[in-house]
């Protein structure tokens, strides 16, 4: 429907119509590249089966969106706010629009919202992985993020509440400290990021012959508390 809908539009000459509206409109590849790690916006990620038997973790996730809530269970009105959705990798996914335009996919374990997050005492936040969302039994399920989407937390063990885990969130490591110990299992991204809410062309650098692959992208703000990039998962 929308591959016909823009090839009328096209022959139209509708001016409205660029170059990655077209690409979009053809689909994406029937096959795609999977990955069990990436590096995106200065982030080390690896999937739960990558980690399965490692001591450092790299698979938490957090996205942030507004959505509407209940300030407490007595309101009737709901108002918007900011909602962490957390979540653990499972997979990363490249789609290639016509070798023109790449779209960068997480599939996440996301913890339930209503049921599987609470705040201690101190206010710090507590998810639970034995409350999950989104797990593809309903139409409207979200499985898959944007990469570009992500913040990167860890999860540690809480003593006192059994299955419940801290999140602790993450500040960005330069990669170029990481020296030598470079894992080549995962996808390093060369992607050129924007700060735009839209996709944009995939060029060619030609003086210097690098393929520039823009992405979705907001800008992220750090917390100066937050912790270092990665960490022994406490309790192993």
């Amino acid at each position: 429907m929308i591959p016909k809908r823009v090839s009328r539009l096209v022959e139209e000459g509708d001016a409205r119509v660029s170059e990655e509206v077209k690409w979009l409109a053809l689909g994406p590849h029937t096959s795609a590249k999977t990955y069990s790690g990436y590096f995106v916006k200065e982030y080390r990620f690896h999937t739960m089966d990558h980690e399965k038997f490692l001591k450092s973790q790299n698979s938490g996730i957090v996205v942030t969106l507004k959505s509407e809530c209940y300030a407490s269970s007595r309101d009737k009105q709901p108002v918007l706010g900011m909602i962490n959705y957390n979540g653990s990798l499972k997979d990363k996914i490249d789609l290639n629009y016509s070798g023109k335009l790449r779209v960068i996919l997480f599939r996440c374990d996301w913890v339930d919202v209503n049921r599987g997050v609470k705040r201690d005492d101190m206010g710090t936040t507590l998810v639970n992985f034995s409350y999950l969302a989104h797990i593809g039994t309903n139409l409207l399920d979200d499985l898959f993020v944007l990469a570009s989407q992500v913040k990167k937390v860890f999860y540690a063990r809480d003593c006192k509440s059994k299955d419940w885990l801290v999140v602790r969130h993450v500040k960005v490591r330069d990669m170029f400290q990481m020296g030598n110990n470079v894992d080549h299992s995962i996808h390093t991204s060369n992607d050129a990021i924007f700060d735009v809410p839209n996709l944009h062309r995939v060029g060619v650098d030609d003086d210097n012959g690098v393929d520039v692959t823009p992405m979705m992208e907001q800008e992220v703000m750090h917390d100066e508390d937050d912790e270092d990039e990665e960490a022994s998962i406490v309790g192993t």
